[in-house]
């Protein structure tokens, strides 16, 4: 290509030579001529080294631009998750008042920007999603991570707190199209704060982060964002005045690469992990008389296992909520527990079984249960890995799901679970799905 470009400048600059000669060919000769190209030639060849040597840009398993010394690079990445969902319900549920209910989803549609600046140990990632309802785009992670020579990191901005394990695996990565109810009723989400991360480096078989933030699910929030005055819903969530969490991991076997999502190809070696975890945190104080002060603590213990080409999940989350309002104080225990399984009966289709199960605590006002159980069966089909996957799953609801609807749970009807709520047992929802990563 460089070549070409030459020859090209160098046959327009002759020829603009001979018009020259032909016009004045008492003025200019042939030798100035070439000086005139060899020149030309000169400088476009610097030109066409230093634009090579400043920059270079292509896919190495992502997508990137980089500096020539490796010291700056961006990567682009991306996930797009669709659906279609067949939901058989009670035709009294809160969604749709139809027994049968069906329609394509576009899931998860995000944009993944990391990379590095000044060297690699400064790290950064922005991570944007489009809403499924109405194409809006927002923020899911922004923050800077650097790596200090010790291996310690530190990572301030918004990300996913240190605390359920199945929250903290993509969910590019998980074996079900959607990760549990019981996930969705404790998880963590995202927040603001900063957090430390120790893991003695790759050869480790320990891991350890604490972080600072403004608590449970409060991604997106100022700071004088309060959730004060608002009933409670059983998912925490809002500005927290403070809050902390902590997260200890424990590997015994294989790598923390293999670790990184759940599933295990055929001919892996065994890996195992143990994961425990807490987070404390305190609501914001006013002197309204509607305020509801909420203290919580959560706590959590997982152990994850791969083999050689099976996988196995279990969590255990209880959660200690205390709430002072003008209408009284409560002191509530809730809790919750995931058992997954997986094999893979062939090298790209693997089989899996999830049951998840929600424990209120039956001192909860507005509860007629106080226990909801589901279970998920499905199947996987892999293209590319991770990268080019197919999944169908039914989810079933094992329990009457119409006091998750409204408060005080307030996350049913659920379109990302695909489950409206329904006032009697037995509602199911069968989900197919395609995700594409680049």
């Amino acid at each position: 290509m460089k070549i070409g470009k030459l020859v090209l400048l160098a046959g327009a600059a002759l020829g603009l030579g001979g018009v020259a000669m032909a016009a004045e060919p008492t003025t200019i000769d042939r030798d100035e001529v070439r000086a005139v190209v060899a020149e030309m030639l000169a400088d476009a060849e610097t030109r066409s080294s230093l634009l090579q040597g400043g920059a270079s840009a292509g896919h190495d398993g992502k997508f990137f631009i980089a500096s020539n010394d490796g010291n700056f690079r961006l990567n682009l990445g991306g996930q797009i998750q669709f659906r279609y969902i067949i939901n058989f319900s009670d035709e009294d549920n809160a969604l749709t008042e139809d027994e049968f209910d069906t329609g394509f989803q576009t899931r998860r549609t995000k944009l993944d920007f990391t990379g590095h600046v000044i060297n690699p140990n400064w790290t950064y990632r922005v991570l944007t999603n489009f809403d499924r309802a109405n194409g809006n785009a927002f923020l899911e992670d922004a923050f800077v991570e650097y790596r200090f020579a010790s291996g310690m990191r530190a990572r301030w901005g918004q990300f996913k707190l240190p605390l359920l394990r199945e929250e903290l695996v993509s969910s590019s990565r998980q074996l079900a199209v959607e990760r549990s109810v019981t996930n969705a009723a404790f998880t963590q989400g995202r927040s603001q704060g900063i957090m430390f991360t120790w893991d003695g480096g790759e050869e480790a078989d320990w891991r350890l982060q604490l972080a600072f933030s403004d608590g449970l699910n409060s991604a997106n929030t100022d700071i004088n964002v309060q959730q004060v005055g608002a009933a409670p819903t059983f998912a925490v969530m809002g500005e927290a005045d403070y809050a902390f969490t902590g997260r200890f991991e424990y590997k015994w076997a294989g790598d923390w690469d293999q670790l990184d999502d759940f599933t295990s190809p055929q001919g892996s070696p065994f890996a195992a992990l143990l994961g425990l975890a807490a987070h404390y945190q305190m609501s914001p104080n006013t002197n309204r008389p509607t305020d509801v002060d909420r203290e919580t603590f959560e706590y959590t213990a997982d152990l994850s296992f791969e083999g050689d080409g099976w996988n196995a999940f279990l969590a255990f989350i209880g959660r200690h909520d205390e709430l002072d309002a003008l209408a009284g104080e409560s002191d509530n225990d809730d809790f919750g527990g995931v058992a997954q399984i997986g094999w893979r009966f062939a090298p790209d289709t693997e089989i899996f079984a999830r049951w998840d199960g929600i424990f209120a605590d039956d001192d909860r006002t507005g509860l007629e249960e106080d226990t909801f159980h589901f279970a998920t069966v499905g199947l996987n089909q892999y293209y590319a890995g991770h990268a080019a996957k197919a999944t169908v799953d039914v989810i079933w609801a094992l329990s009457e799901t119409e006091d998750l609807v409204g408060l005080p749970f307030g996350f049913f009807p659920n379109t990302a679970q695909g489950l409206n709520g329904s006032t009697e047992t037995g509602e199911v929802s069968v989900r197919l799905q395609f995700q594409l990563l680049f």
